[in-house]
């Protein structure tokens, strides 16, 4: 039996099988295919001691020690078979007993590198040879003679060939051409997946976009000797005039799918209902959403509190429905008005022209072409909303301007509602951080 292994979920699982008087899992997490493994076992709790310890923090999860999923799933198996999760909050190294085999190895932070194969192709993982990059010891009765003799230590019958790890001596080259490349390529100062794991923020940018929503402010371009017949010499190259033919369309109501709190509304019969909107409505609509929402930085962009995001996402997907459904209705009823308008537009074109210039000869047949151009252009082109989410950076944690103006613009309900707004440490987070200042929006 080698002891030094790579240890990851497969090796853990086939540990766990393996078990049939007593099983002791201590890890900070868990990912879910370990979670599916303990909690299958949970049902013979009367023939099989288990006991479970595990870091319930969100910081967990985050490293990537375990998953949601995991987490998730070993509760929800322990509170069906009355079983007792016990917790030890900073804990960050795992222990398996499985009956009289005891495993010891570093869980991988999988947000910073991912964990180790154990390679294995057969059922009992550990009767294979030890994998090329170990993080875990699988020990037996005599653990002290066991790491010895895996190690080839002074003072055993052991020879540094037959050792499981640490078979050849560092040699000065490596030492060498380690710290060449590190002249060459130097780490950078700031460990950014620390400042990631101590730095957490309950704000973030948003930027919400919606292009070609006013169709009633759609103008049509008319060239200059169309409609300013009049202009003469240079300036008649210069000028092109704008024909604003849709303005009556703002407040036109179509029937668009209801939402109520960004739900779908459904009838008796489980049909969408519809209700009525305009384009000047759901133009309110929109702002009135970035005003419950959204917070102006000057400066710096607009930001959203993070436990607001989920539910404004959701608004917005609604919105964006109506919007759609109101552009594709309004389409439709022009298709059925543009003959009506365009007629309107030339007439008014002609005895403009005629007013101010009643020699010229202007084409009707050659001005309605370009507006039935020009109409079908602005026909084509639906509205289109973008949402975009970008974190606060830590740079700005540290400004003062910033922090003031997050203050100022925060309403002192939402304030109150999110208390501690973000943190940040010289290292990572201890069990039991230090407050400084008076500052009600940052601890350090």
């Amino acid at each position: 039996m080698s002891t030094f292994r790579a240890i990851d979920d497969k090796a853990l699982i086939a540990l766990i099988n393996s078990a049939c008087t007593r099983i002791v899992f201590i890890a900070p997490g868990l990912h879910e295919p370990v979670a599916q493994a303990l909690g299958d076992r949970f049902s013979e709790v009367e023939n099989l001691h288990i006991t479970v310890v595990i870091d319930p923090s969100e910081e967990v999860c985050r490293l990537g020690y375990g998953d949601s999923t995991g987490l998730k799933l070993i509760n929800e198996y322990a509170t069906n078979q009355g079983f007792w999760l016990k917790a030890q909050l900073g804990l960050r190294v795992g222990v398996l007993l499985a009956d009289e085999q005891t495993l010891i190895w570093s869980p991988t932070p999988r947000s910073v590198e991912a964990p180790p194969s154990a390679d294995s192709s057969g059922d009992d993982l550990f009767t294979n040879e030890a994998a090329l990059m170990p993080n875990g010891l699988l020990l037996g009765a005599n653990p002290g003679e066991q790491l010895a003799n895996a190690v080839a230590a002074e003072g055993t019958q052991i020879v540094p060939s037959n050792a499981e790890i640490g078979k050849n001596a560092v040699t000065p080259q490596q030492v060498e051409e380690c710290l060449v490349s590190l002249v060459k390529n130097p780490p950078i100062p700031i460990d950014l997946q620390r400042i990631t794991r101590v730095f957490s923020t309950k704000l973030q940018f948003v930027e919400l976009k919606v292009k070609r929503a006013k169709l009633s402010s759609t103008q049509l371009t008319i060239p200059n000797q169309q409609l300013n017949a009049d202009v003469k010499g240079e300036l008649q190259g210069l000028l092109n005039s704008k024909l604003r033919a849709f303005g009556d369309l703002r407040m036109e109501e179509v029937l668009v799918p209801a939402f109520m709190d960004g739900e779908p509304v459904f009838d008796e019969q489980q049909q969408h209902r519809q209700t009525r909107v305009s384009e000047a409505s759901l133009e309110r609509l929109r702002n009135d959403l970035e005003r419950r929402y959204i917070y102006n930085i000057s400066g710096f962009g607009r930001l959203i509190a993070k436990d607001d995001k989920k539910e404004f996402e959701k608004l917005i997907e609604a919105y964006d429905i109506q919007l759609q459904s109101h552009s594709k209705a309004i389409r439709e009823h022009l298709d059925e008005q543009s003959q009506r308008i365009i007629d309107e537009a030339v007439q008014l074109i002609i005895e403009r022209t005629q007013r101010s210039s009643p020699d010229s000869k202007l084409n009707p047949d050659t001005l309605k072409k370009q507006l039935t151009d020009g109409l079908a252009r602005a026909k084509e082109e639906a509205p289109e909303v973008s949402l975009v989410f970008k974190d606060v950076t830590y740079e700005q944690t540290k400004s003062d301007e910033f922090h003031q103006k997050v203050v100022k613009a925060l309403p002192s309900n939402k304030r109150a509602q999110l208390g501690t707004l973000y943190e940040n440490y010289d290292a990572a987070k201890s069990a039991v951080p230090k407050t400084t200042g008076t500052s009600p929006l940052a601890t350090k």
